[in-house]
């Protein structure tokens, strides 16, 4: 592992991410250079941001209300559906991203 990958997987457990994970995303970003800037890319963007900030907020109300986290996420992903959908190609890269981490 490069010092690189080391310190993407170390940023990200700080921010919360298992190990596991950290790992496949650090190696995907040392395997494929370009996908960091399009990760980059999708961070810069103000209305998608706010959109993920919304998501996870009414994700987190639901939770605490005693929702299942994966009830929780059906619900407010279909409320957001559209907006999703608007901005779908820019998201390209996070769901490609959020599959692998489910294999």
């Amino acid at each position: 592992m490069g010092i690189k990958s080391f310190l993407i997987k170390k940023t990200l457990q700080a921010k919360g991410v298992s190990s596991d994970q950290a790992e496949l995303i650090a190696d995907k970003i040392a395997a494929d250079p370009a996908f960091a800037e399009k990760l980059k890319v999708l961070q810069d963007n103000k209305e998608v941001k706010t959109l993920f900030e919304n998501i996870q907020k009414e994700m987190e109300a639901k939770k605490k209300e005693g929702m299942p986290e994966q009830y929780a996420m059906m619900a407010v992903m279909t409320k957001y559906k559209a907006e999703i959908t608007k901005h779908r190609e820019e998201l390209a890269p996070l769901m490609e991203l959020m599959m692998g981490l489910k294999q």
